[in-house]
């Protein structure tokens, strides 16, 4: 949301008694808590308004790009592939290259190690 809308915070709304999401939320992506809006649902339940701020992504992004102006540590060294990569081809000819931006998604966010819980189930502590 902020690399391509350059959105300065992420809102949300969670059933209450979503406890897999609100963990998700709050415990691994460190969303905040706003508030309970009764009601929120059609069925009458309520709901927890939830927010994060992206202030810390546009100071990631200004040092990345400090750093990329003298540095080659983590840059890609390999060259284009594909019909990109065939010489002579004329395609690339007067075109100024594309800047790229490294995103952090799924398992570098911690969400890939999540497991969805039913509080209700009892839980089997490896006796079968």
């Amino acid at each position: 949301m902020f690399e391509t809308y350059g959105a300065v915070y992420v809102s949300l709304h969670v059933r209450v008694s979503n406890i897999a999401a609100r963990s998700l939320y709050e415990d691994t992506l460190h969303f905040k808590n706003n508030g309970t809006e009764e009601k929120y649902y059609a069925d009458g339940e309520d709901a927890y308004s939830m927010r994060k701020d992206l202030d810390y992504l546009r100071e990631e992004a200004l040092d990345e790009e400090s750093d990329d102006e003298g540095a080659t540590i983590g840059r890609d060294e390999g060259g284009e592939v594909g019909s990109a990569g065939k010489a002579g081809d004329g395609a690339d000819d007067g075109k100024k290259k594309e800047r790229k931006r490294k995103v952090k998604v799924g398992r570098s966010l911690g969400v890939g190690e999540l497991v969805e819980r039913n509080a209700s189930a009892p839980q089997l502590n490896g006796a079968s």
